[in-house]
């Protein structure tokens, strides 16, 4: 029985979703549109350092991690959340500054947590875009900033739970002249800390309790502070791992002996440089010029590993050739050795942690990342343990599966109360499974031992999917994969895949002055309006202003359907049977409220005979002559930025960049354009007289101002 203590503080910082590339092995473009490469200011607020650095999917947000320190906070202790992530990068100083989730705790059951946490929320308000210098401008306001800890799972008194309002004053924690003013500033004006605010520049001590086997297992610990939900949404969660060393069958104990390397923060690959003596190879005078650019692990390997001849590579003789790192001879004319990248060999016991969550305005992630080749990639040996601690956070239902493995959830045994909470969780608590619902804030663990038994293919040697098995939570990026290997392989690209061909939903009619068309949007939960009463010979068109997700328009009764309908496509239908027709999205189920029966329904559509009359009203005709107006963008922005135009002309914007971009309205809803690959053309009629301003959904940074005149 121990007593652990572990300094946390909260930090704001960019967070790329997609750092690596290909961005989606599964469909090698991948699904979220991931533009050139971006700048972003990045700094460690104890250590001092900072830099620029490189990201392809940026939050729209700073996102808020939990990072581990030394004690007293004196300098930044990160650690990998799984060190055999094949995708995980450096999580230090020189890399992310953190994890998602936040530092992971480990006790054994019957040790005493003490918590040592300091916010440290530097938010502004005014931060232009996610790769721009931020910390300059006015601060968010200060509850706004106020964060917490709440730990599920284990055991402590109220004025520990972190969960505001109701957590009570700490008598024990004295509020210091030092942070006095702070915590005024969140309305906590009496002499003592409370745990359920704690203010930027505050410090609380959370003492959490590991009572007996009841606490084992794998649990969250979040913010539940004023803002809780839209912090935790950012990052602000972690897990806590409570090893019961009873359970001889199922624990894990990770020594520093089966960490990649012997360090947290190691890759699972290591480097072996291959003399090139067999051949003598030379290079190209032009070649030279990529001399100053080889890659940073090919610096760091050139200093730690050896050549056969037991020399290093000399790091300023290494040169970027293609995928390869090469040393160059004394003259710079030859080859004198190869890097090659090889697997390490797997360890015998790993703990594996996956959080499935949703980042706002990104969606469906795992750990932060997503789409195949950025989630988490596990690496494992054909007899390795593999202790898996799998958590639920956000809005969503998921669940939880691997191809070709099984597992069965454990849990306690006994008869009485007293004899459960003292077992050791060795039980079946369920049957075999390959997949297991996971609910917000719901955690389980279990284990399976590569080599043993029937819950594991057979040979286990491959990569094998990983991932949420709801369609549409896979198909937006929640989905990684387990590599079982011997090791020692080269570490040459993994599988990458392509998507399915895209099928184009029809286009609508041209206008005609005698058509009445009508508009219905679609969003993530409903038809908008959700009934319309129109005539036959009407036009309906569908609009998908879900950012994120794909929608259809499917008749109940069959006598229409649509292609999926991805973010600003539109699909239309002629009408020309009077009745009504229940309809809805074959991927989700959307229903409206009646108030006044106080009832729901699914949308419809009631057709009326040509002669009759109703409904709301119908979108207006386009004027018989209008204009079209040119808008080019090109890698700085919209050109021009700014138009006037009448009432009923058309924008027409054209990609002339080498990049995808969008045109999106800034309230995201009321039009958009696909995403427009170079050279693609999109329109856009105006009808009504006002001023728009639009933007690049992919480059927030790009804007633009339609001023439409009557």
């Amino acid at each position: 029985m121990a007593t652990i203590d572990i300094w946390i503080q909260l930090e704001n910082h960019p967070w790329d979703v997609c750092p690596n590339w290909p961005v989606d092995r599964s469909e090698a473009e991948g699904a979220m549109p991931v533009g050139s490469l971006k700048q972003v200011f990045m700094r460690s607020p104890v250590s001092g350092k900072s830099r620029l650095a490189a990201v392809r999917r940026p939050m729209a947000k700073d996102a808020l991690l939990l990072r581990r320190y030394t004690a007293e906070w004196k300098a930044p202790d990160d650690r990998k959340v799984n060190p055999w992530d094949l995708n995980e990068i450096d999580p230090t100083d020189t890399g992310t500054m953190g994890t998602i989730p936040g530092a992971i705790i480990e006790c054994n059951v019957g040790d005493t947590l003490q918590i040592h946490f300091r916010n440290l929320d530097t938010r502004t308000k005014n931060i232009p875009a996610p790769w721009e210098r931020a910390g300059s401008g006015e601060l968010l306001p200060a509850a706004a900033r106020a964060h917490s800890l709440h730990a599920h799972g284990l055991t402590f008194p109220s004025k520990y739970d972190g969960a505001y309002p109701l957590s009570p004053p700490d008598p024990e924690q004295l509020i210091t002249t030092q942070e006095r003013n702070q915590w005024i500033a969140i309305g906590v004006t009496g002499r003592y800390k409370q745990g359920d605010r704690v203010p930027a520049g505050g410090t609380f001590t959370y003492t959490w309790e590991a009572r007996g086997p009841a606490s084992a297992g794998v649990w969250s610990y979040h913010d539940h502070s004023i803002c809780d939900m839209e912090n935790v949404g950012l990052g602000a969660i972690g897990m806590i791992v409570v090893h019961n060393p009873a359970d001889k069958e199922n624990e894990v104990q990770i020594t520093t002996d089966r960490l990649p390397g012997g360090s947290w923060v190691a890759s699972p690959l290591d480097d072996v440089w291959v003399p090139a003596e067999a051949i003598k190879i030379g290079l190209l005078q032009s070649q030279l010029a990529s001399l100053v650019y080889p890659s940073e692990s090919a610096r760091r390997s050139a200093k730690t590993r050896a050549r056969r001849d037991k020399k290093g590579p000399a790091a300023d003789h290494i040169i970027r050739l293609g995928e390869f790192d090469i040393e160059l001879d004394k003259n710079y004319k030859f080859w004198n050795s190869i890097r090659v990248p090889v697997y390490r060999k797997p360890p015998d016991q790993a703990l594996f942690l996956l959080l499935f969550h949703e980042i706002p305005g990104v969606g469906a992630c795992i750990n932060g990342r997503k789409y195949l080749g950025n989630a988490p990639t596990l690496v494992a040996g054909p007899k390795t343990r593999m202790r898996f601690g799998i958590l639920g956070m956000g809005e969503m239902f998921h669940t939880f599966h691997i191809h070709g493995h099984r597992w069965v959830i454990t849990g306690p045994s006994g008869k009485t109360p007293s004899t459960i909470e003292q077992s050791a969780q060795i039980e079946a608590a369920s049957q075999f499974q390959d997949t297991t619902l996971l609910g917000p804030g719901s955690s389980f663990a279990f284990t399976i031992e590569e080599g043993k038994g029937l819950m594991r293919p057979d040979p286990p040697l491959g990569e094998w999917h990983m991932h949420c098995h709801v369609p549409m939570h896979m198909m937006e990026g929640m989905i990684g994969s387990l590599l079982v290997i011997n090791g020692g392989e080269a570490a040459t690209p993994l599988p990458v895949g392509q998507g399915c061909p895209l099928r184009v939903a029809e286009p609508a009619p041209p206008y005609k002055s005698d058509l009445k068309t009508w508009r219905i949007r679609i969003t993530p939960t409903s038809f908008d309006p959700g009934e319309l009463e129109i005539e036959q010979g009407d036009f309906v068109e569908w609009i998908n202003t879900d950012p994120e997700g794909v929608h259809s328009v499917r008749a109940k009764n069959g006598d229409f359907e649509s292609n999926p309908l991805d973010p600003g496509k539109i699909w239309g239908w002629i009408f020309y049977k009077a009745g009504t027709y229940d309809y809805n999205c074959k991927f989700h189920k959307h229903e409206w409220w009646y108030d006044r029966g106080g009832y729901n329904l699914t949308p419809y559509i009631r057709v009326k005979p040509k002669s009759g009359g109703g409904g709301s009203s119908p979108a207006p005709p386009p004027p018989t002559t209008t204009t079209t107006h040119d808008v080019a963008i090109t890698s700085t922005g919209f050109s021009p930025s700014s138009i006037t135009i009448k009432a009923g002309d058309t924008v027409r914007w054209t990609n002339q960049d080498t990049t995808t971009h969008d045109a999106m309205a800034d309230d995201h809803t009321s039009w958009g354009s696909p995403n427009l690959p170079p050279g693609k053309v999109w329109s856009q009629v105006f009808g009504q007289s006002g001023t728009f301003g639009y933007h690049c959904h992919i480059h927030p940074e790009m804007t633009g101002t339609i001023q439409v005149n009557s």
